[in-house]
């Protein structure tokens, strides 16, 4: 039995100039690309190379390779993105999610992204940078292109999804929003999707700078209901709880209300809201949406 770890509400904002990355990775410490796939486990320390303005690092992903993949045929693909601070075993640590993949052949995939909010830009004031990429860019290009090119994972759209968790909640709605041509589903549990309310507000001050200094940047540039309308076509899964969660569950149904919204001018959006009175933050609350998450996802995504 997997043990259940619980994070620590609090939020820790000291941040060296790059989490978990500082130099690129010798050539010793790569995957052979397929050298190890074992259907029914994960894939894990795989080095993602990045090169961003002049500035070459890397990341680490593991991925999971349902019981059924055969290598050379096609399969859909879910990228998870993980909570602040935390790393590419979250998912496996704390939840099922490989029984569900192997239900719905699924391949599952989890960047290691430390204290990223998946940001798409760096600025001068950017006072905490997981890596020498935004966390929004290494995500949809970056790591869908690496996929493409040595798993032939996440090929097309109908084909791909993604998922979050907390600020990985953020990140995949945003991912999803800026990327629409490379995403077919995003879900997020427990996220915050407007910047100007929300309660934590430190973590977006250390990319975006102060909000009174630079209010476009977090009215429009971090702020996921600003650019909701870029989720057409995009079937969306929200799930917050109200007992006491990591963000203000206020940010969920504003999500889910703008979309709502849009759906009035255009059937291209669709929104799936769900709510837990007696949920609180924690992976004991979480796990319990993944079952449906994975369900939605085998839903929406296509071959």
């Amino acid at each position: 039995m997997k043990k259940i770890f619980t994070p620590v509400v609090i939020i820790l904002i000291t941040c060296a100039t790059l989490t978990g990355t500082g130099k690129k990775a010798d050539s010793s410490d790569k995957i052979k690309k397929d050298s190890f796939i074992n259907p029914g486990r994960w894939l894990k320390n795989i080095i993602v190379d990045t090169e961003y303005e002049g500035q070459k690092s890397h990341a680490k992903i593991q991925i999971f390779f349902p019981l059924s993949y055969v290598q050379g045929e096609k399969i859909r693909t879910v990228i998870a993105l993980h909570s602040y601070d935390s790393n590419e075993r979250e998912y496996e640590n704390n939840s099922s999610i490989e029984s569900y993949a192997n239900k719905y052949n699924l391949v599952i995939v989890c960047p290691s992204m430390g204290k990223s909010i998946y940001e798409n830009s760096f600025y001068p004031e950017t006072s905490c940078k997981w890596n020498v990429i935004p966390g929004g860019k290494f995500t949809g290009e970056t790591l869908i292109n690496f996929l493409n090119k040595n798993y032939n994972l996440a090929l097309t759209k109908n084909s791909t999804g993604i998922m979050g968790l907390t600020t990985g909640a953020y990140g995949a709605l945003s991912v999803a929003a800026r990327y629409n041509n490379k995403f077919q589903a995003a879900a997020g549990l427990s996220g915050f999707y407007d910047s100007t309310t929300i309660q934590r507000p430190r973590i977006i001050e250390a990319v975006y700078g102060s909000y009174k200094n630079h209010t476009d940047r977090w009215e429009k540039e971090a702020s996921i209901i600003a650019i909701a309308e870029k989720l057409a076509g995009i079937p969306v899964f929200l799930y917050h709880g109200t007992g006491g969660d990591m963000f203000n569950p206020g940010q969920s149904r504003m999500l889910a209300i703008k979309i709502k919204s849009l759906q009035k001018s255009s059937n291209a959006y669709s929104v799936t809201y769900r709510e837990n009175k007696s949920g609180y933050q924690g992976w004991i609350y979480w796990k319990r949406q993944i079952p449906e998450i994975m369900e939605f996802m085998n839903q929406n995504l296509k071959i």
